[in-house]
């Protein structure tokens, strides 16, 4: 199951616990059980790849958490 379709931020405006898969991407919540693919955000600097796997709490995921407000 992946997220509802909608936007993902810029790498440059996650915290290291949302970049590394750990907070939802939308609502900055430490994840547990039931986190949803959210996608990738794909970046480039130069030469190196910083392309990021992002991760969704279930209720972002669905359009009902604080995302859902933005």
């Amino acid at each position: 199951m992946t997220a509802a379709a909608r936007p993902l931020p810029k790498l440059d405006t996650l915290t290291w616990d949302q970049s590394s898969g750990r907070a939802c991407v939308w609502c900055k919540k430490l994840l547990t059980t039931g986190a949803v693919h959210a996608g990738t955000i794909r970046e480039r600097m130069g030469a190196h790849n910083l392309d990021t796997e992002v991760w969704a709490c279930p209720l972002c995921a669905a359009g009902e958490g604080a995302a859902a407000d933005v």
